[in-house]
Parts: structure tokens; sequence; C-alpha cells
């Protein structure tokens, strides 16, 4: 069904997807973006946006089942006092923009508006996703930048320029990965020209810890504005008092009161959507331990034990242990069947140092990402076996080229792409 509207100027409607607007004459903004005659925009299903018209305009929408469009009440849409704030801080030079709230705040929709009002002044922009739970431009589990081209709308029009991978959709514990993802990143948008960057965040934003480690990303980053969007007052107490030294400072914008939210299965599905895209086309490859680098588990890390001590080991616990490796103070043991609580101890007391079981039932379908010749993230793969007898890794991945290393994640996907559990998984 096709619904034509006119829209005298100043005037604006609200529309969530999924949807088709074309602009017949007059210019509209959306996001920032300006549509002129002709102009052409998509809404998603999960998203909704303010059609603001700038002149006297005429837009046709093509209403699809779920999507709506209506007249926002005053007060209802942030549309100007986004605009308004991104244009203030690029009008003051500054240039590394961080973007804070807590979740369904409207964080990557300013995002996108950031970049498209860079865009209009003719500036080469570059975003940085570091919403590793609800990653757009990449896969779900990295930190991914873009360099933005043309107006966008959702950031998941964007493809990924630079990825570093992290292993996790949840940024506890895992913070300092995030902030070194953030600057790396952040150099190679840069390599490619960037003179602005925009750094989309995830919505942790409780606790002392979620503060510290964004504003250490903020700090280690150089930002020098922040936009911190519908903030918890002890959110916005602390970034007054971190970030106030900051070229362009705090900026608090307010969240739309009406706006299309997501539930966590939702959430799921949007994360199982993107590993089918960064996983398209994986193909089976066998990769020798002894030629690859292989980061993010502690029995990786560790001295491998012998055939020998892997024996004596076994004689202990009276089997199940298929590979063993030892650091200066811990013990880690791979099982192929669980060890009861018994065996675990008399297996602690022969070593004397804690034990750690790795339950190799959990390997298959553990994400994680191959490491091309520069040393870099290349694609997605996913773990199907590994081999300690043959000392093979046995993985699904789109990427064709030499495999240097293999950086394991904290996830496991089960045959249809969706989050099941954790690989490897170091237990006492």
């Amino acid at each position: 069904m096709k619904a034509r509207l006119e829209l005298p100027a100043g005037s604006s409607v609200r529309v969530a997807g999924p949807l088709r607007a074309r602009v017949e004459s007059g210019v509209v903004m959306v996001l920032g973006a300006l549509f002129h005659r002709g102009g052409v925009f998509e809404v998603s299903e999960y998203r909704s946006y303010a059609v603001k018209a700038l002149d006297d305009s005429v837009v046709e929408f093509e209403v699809l089942p779920g999507s709506s469009i209506e007249k926002p009440l005053p007060g209802e849409e942030v549309l100007d006092q986004w605009v308004a704030v991104a244009d203030e801080i690029l009008s003051h030079g500054c240039s590394r923009v961080m973007v804070l709230g807590p979740v369904e705040a409207g964080k990557s929709s300013f995002t996108a508006l950031m970049a498209n009002r860079a865009l209009l002044r003719g500036l080469r922009v570059g975003v940085i996703d570091a919403d590793i739970g609800q990653a757009d431009i990449g896969p779900p589990a990295a930190v991914s930048g873009a360099i933005v081209e043309k107006p966008v709308l959702w950031l998941r029009e964007l493809r990924p320029s630079a990825m570093r991978f992290v292993g996790s959709v949840t940024p506890q514990r895992v913070e300092r990965k995030v902030e070194a993802a953030i600057v790396d990143v952040s150099w190679r948008l840069q390599e490619m020209g960037a003179e602005v960057l925009v750094v989309d965040t995830d919505g942790w934003v409780q606790g002392i810890n979620s503060i510290e480690y964004k504003v250490e990303a903020a700090r280690l980053l150089g930002v020098d504005a922040v936009v911190a969007i519908n903030p918890p007052g002890f959110l916005e107490h602390a970034l007054n008092y971190s970030m106030r030294k900051t070229r362009c400072g705090v900026h608090v914008v307010g969240s739309p009161s009406v706006k299309r939210t997501r539930d966590r299965g939702d959430r799921r599905d949007l994360r199982s959507q993107r590993y089918r895209v960064f996983l398209e086309g994986a193909y089976p490859r066998e990769l020798w331990l002894r030629d690859i680098g292989v980061y993010g588990s502690c029995f990786f890390s560790g001295q491998p034990l012998g055939v020998e001590e892997v024996k004596r080991l076994n004689s202990i616990v009276r089997g199940g242990i298929v590979a063993a490796s030892e650091t200066g103070d811990t013990v880690y043991v791979v099982v192929s069947r669980p060890l009861d609580q018994q065996a675990l101890t008399r297996l602690a007391e022969a070593v004397d140092k804690p034990v750690y079981v790795l339950d190799k039932r959990n390997v298959r379908g553990a994400l994680a990402a191959v490491l091309g010749p520069s040393g870099e993230e290349e694609a997605l793969a996913l773990v199907e076996d590994i081999d300690f007898s043959r000392q093979v890794v046995k993985i699904l991945t789109p990427f064709t080229g030499e495999v240097i290393g293999l950086v394991l994640g904290h996830i496991r996907l089960n045959s249809e792409l969706v989050e099941e559990g954790r690989p490897l998984r170091c237990i006492i």
C-alpha cells in the first residue's frame, strides 16, 4: 500500500519500518541526512525515525505490514536537538566523538546522524562500532569500523573496513580488549583518511566498572567531545567530572519518547543474522597447531605436557584426560568426559596446583577469528574440533588465504548460528 503525504515546511512525521519512501518534491531530513526530490530511503522493521520537511515537501511511502506513520506530539522527537548538538561539535572543529547511553537509548541512531552531518560539511568520516553485543557494522563479538561514503540511516548499511575480534558479546571482563580494539580500529580509519571519528558504544552504564572502562577508552582515543543520550544521573555526573576538560565537553541529549525497541529475543535474532552474514560461504579447513598461534584460551597459554605425563594424570583420575598444559601456578586439563569432585581433588593434590578443566565436548561451534599474514583478523570461523593427538584444529571459515593465527572467543553457536553457551570454558 502507498501513502502520499504533503508535509509543510517545518513539520514532521514519525515513521516505523518496514517501509520505503521517495521524495516527490521538496527536501526532507532524516537522521541529519537530506533527501531532495527523487531521493529514496528505507526504514528497517527494527527502526523508527522522524522525517522533517525543510521545505514544503511531498513524500510517497510504500507501507508494509507492521509499519506505521504518525504525527509526533510536541516534545516527543529530539531530531532538532540532536542536529544542533552535532553541528555545534563540528563547528568547533572537534573530530573524535564518543556516544554513550543505556540500552535502546538511540546511540547508533545518533552516531549515524553525527556521520551524516559531517558528510554534509564535506568531511571524511569514520564510524567505530564498539557495541560488541549489538554490532551493526561488523559481526558480534568484534569492534569494527567503516568509512562512511554516503548518508546512512542504520549502521548495518556499512561494511567493515577494519575489525578487531574481542570474543564476547558482553563487555564485562573484556573491557581492556574493547579499549585496545577501539584505539586500533581508529588508527586504521585514520590511515584511510578519516577526518572525523564517531564511536558508538554498548549500553552497559551500570556500576563503576562500566563508567571507568568507557572513560578510559575515551582517554586513550583522545576523544574531544562526548554525547550522552538520556544518561542516568550518576553517569552524567561522572562524565562531567572526568571529561569536562575535553575541548567540546559533554553534551547531554534526550532520547525519542516514542521509539521502536528490541527485546532480548530481537537482539539475539539480530546477532544470529550477523553471524550468518559473516560466516556465509564458510568451508572446512584443517590447521596444524604447530604452524599457527592460538589466542584466547587459558589451555593454550600453558606449556603442553608430554604423553607420559598425561598418562600419569589419567592414572590418578581413572582416564578421560586427552591433553594437559601447565603454567607457573595452574594445571589445565582437557577432558572427554566429566570428572567428579573426588577425581579433581586427587589431581590437584598430585600436581600441588589448582586444576582447571576444559570439556572437549564444548569445542564444536566455538566462535573464533582467523588471522591472515598481516596478523590482522580476516574473517570469522567456527571451530569444529581440536584433535590433540594429531595437533590439528578443524574449522569452518569463508577465508581462503594463509592463516597464521586463531583467536578463540567465549561464545558457542549451534547449527542454526544461535548462541548456546561458552566453549573451552575453564572450570575449577
